[in-house]
């Protein structure tokens, strides 16, 4: 696309018809005529030399082509945002900045709940943009402007990194209410013996179940390999497999909760950031909260003990 030949003031047009799916809100939430959203939607379509927008009902939907355009315009959009944002009077209450945030999907279901709480107080027009990483890509991503945080193990590798400790998840061994073991004391021996599902975001390696059985001189290949803890729990519930999982997984009806008796206490999490970020008012406000919701989290009301497992 030559963008010489298109107005970037429309692109916010095109974004808010899409989100509002409506002109008259559109206009509204964007403080312009009704008239002058009509007008731009008009130069959109001739642009793009697509309707981009179709009657449906009181409102519109946007066709194949305003749909594969969107993520396109919505990224462009947020990054321009996030660089115009003054960086010396950030004011949360105000801002529409969007923060990427990596972190593993235990991490996000502990933090995001609570993160999600504090934003519809204290900062309705903060968007935050979760997702995963592989941790040999984090530092590049930071370094990027892709990932304005990440959430992960100790010792990631990138000496441009800023690093801050979160919180130590404690892990416990979860089987079927009707397991044979339900109910026993889960020796290591016992353990090695279970049929193991390993969670791990990589494709290959070892998972924290392998790697707990190798410390112990021990060897477990895993029945199942799944990328996320919520499906692998699914699966728990319905067969004689075993998960080791965070402990605030273990809530979830049908789900026997076994101690780990041996060296599994609790894997920590750090925050990281970019080094050259470390003054940005926003980022470092984030930070705050985060730091802040780790700390009122009833597994995190000790420091990272010393030692603390690595996934």
């Amino acid at each position: 696309m030559n963008l010489r030949t298109l107005d970037l003031n429309l692109l916010p047009v095109l974004e808010a018809i899409h989100t509002e799916r409506s002109l008259t809100r559109a206009s509204e939430s964007l403080h312009i005529t009704q008239p002058a959203v009509s007008n731009a939607l008009a130069r959109l379509r001739a642009h793009f030399e697509d309707p981009l927008f179709v009657r449906e009902g009181r409102g519109v939907k946007p066709t194949a082509m305003a749909e594969a355009l969107m993520p396109a315009v919505r990224d462009a959009l947020d990054r321009l945002r996030a660089g115009l944002e003054p960086r010396s009077a950030f004011a949360p209450e105000r801002s529409t900045r969007v923060f990427n945030i990596a972190a593993r999907d235990a991490g996000a279901y502990m933090l995001a709940p609570a993160l999600a709480r504090r934003l519809e107080k204290d900062a309705p027009g903060v968007r935050i943009a979760w997702s995963q990483a592989q941790r040999a890509a984090i530092s590049t991503e930071l370094a990027s402007g892709r990932l304005d945080l990440a959430i992960d193990v100790p010792d990631l590798r990138g000496g441009d990194m800023e690093r801050q400790d979160l919180f130590a998840t404690p892990y416990v061994c979860l089987v079927a209410q009707n397991h044979p073991l339900a109910r026993e004391t889960l020796t290591l021996e016992r353990f090695v013996s279970l049929r193991h599902i390993a969670v791990s975001s990589r494709r290959e390696g070892r998972s924290l179940v392998e790697e707990v059985a190798r410390a112990a001189g021990q060897r477990i290949t895993p029945v199942l390999r799944m990328p996320h803890h919520l499906p692998a729990l699914a699966v728990v519930r319905e067969t004689q497999l075993a998960l080791v999982a965070p402990r605030p997984l273990a809530g979830e009806a049908g789900i026997a909760v076994l101690e780990l008796t041996f060296d599994l206490t609790s894997l920590a999490s750090v925050l990281y950031w970019r080094r050259e970020n470390s003054e940005d008012p926003a980022l470092t406000w984030l930070r705050g909260v985060l730091v802040d919701i780790s700390g009122a989290l009833s597994l995190s009301a000790a420091p990272i003990p010393t030692g603390a497992q690595r996934a």
